[in-house]
């Protein structure tokens, strides 16, 4: 009789990422914690039946197509794997510093502004100092009585009370900081490359998994706001390599040494 393996399982995640365009891989990327993983396969037969004779009866049956999915879960909310979710790409911003004069904004009682918002950074400017407010007929507003600077986000409130009024023309003074910070921006690109699941099952015997070529897409909902922990959801084509001989999973168990 074979040995029974009752297994509750555990692992770790790995993805390497292809070049863009190419199969070419850059490296294994441990995806941090993942609370669920799970590979799904699926096929589809063609069947044939015999009906010459009282109850048809089936006498052939041909596979047609089989399909190979998998999926996980992460709460490792990290920008690397923000970018796969919203199939982007996580870049560092890298602000020089420097010094902004009379960007103009037009006032509304209440609201907030977004400082250094354009074409270009539509998320506008994070890290600044030396914050002033004026308008175009040389008017000056005093922090803390017209406006708040939230000097961290780049946001300025205009405060009821002040003697600011709605549809004033405001010149805004302020310095950018040199600062560094991550960003995510998403790019709708497809996310090829290959996936690794390296067990450390807490019963069971120990195989680890390996996918040669993968297409990862997200899934489900990311909430930015939860009395939960944030988790990330995806889900992968398990694909075979074209013009290779790979086959679409490896299931390998840990190594014995002969005897």
């Amino acid at each position: 009789m074979s040995k029974q393996n009752y297994t509750l399982g555990r692992g770790e995640l790995f993805f390497d990422r292809f070049a863009a365009g190419t199969f070419d891989k850059t490296g294994e990327r441990y995806f941090g914690h993942t609370p669920e993983f799970t590979i799904n396969v699926e096929s589809e037969s063609l069947d044939h039946w015999n009906a010459d004779r009282g109850v048809k009866v089936k006498d052939e049956s041909v596979l047609l197509q089989i399909t190979r999915q998998s999926s996980f879960t992460t709460d490792s909310i990290n920008a690397e794997n923000l970018a796969l979710f919203f199939l982007g790409e996580a870049q560092t911003i890298t602000e020089a510093g420097g010094s902004v004069t009379a960007e103009p904004h037009t006032a509304k009682v209440g609201y907030f502004i977004q400082l250094g918002a354009d074409d270009e950074n539509p998320a506008g400017v994070r890290g600044v100092s030396s914050v002033t407010v004026t308008d175009d007929t040389s008017g000056s507003y005093t922090a803390g009585v017209d406006y708040e600077v939230d000097l961290a986000l780049g946001r300025i409130e205009v405060l009821e009370g002040g003697t600011i009024t709605d549809g004033t023309n405001l010149q805004i003074d302020y310095t950018v900081d040199a600062t560094t910070r991550s960003q995510v921006i998403t790019k709708n690109s497809q996310i090829n490359g290959a996936l690794r699941f390296v067990a450390y099952n807490a019963k069971g015997d120990d195989r680890d998994y390996y996918m040669p070529y993968v297409r990862i897409s997200p899934t489900g909902d990311f909430a930015l706001k939860s009395d939960e922990w944030q988790t990330l959801g995806f889900q992968c084509e398990i694909l075979e390599l074209p013009n290779s001989d790979a086959a679409a999973i490896y299931a390998d168990g840990r190594p014995v040494a002969n005897p």
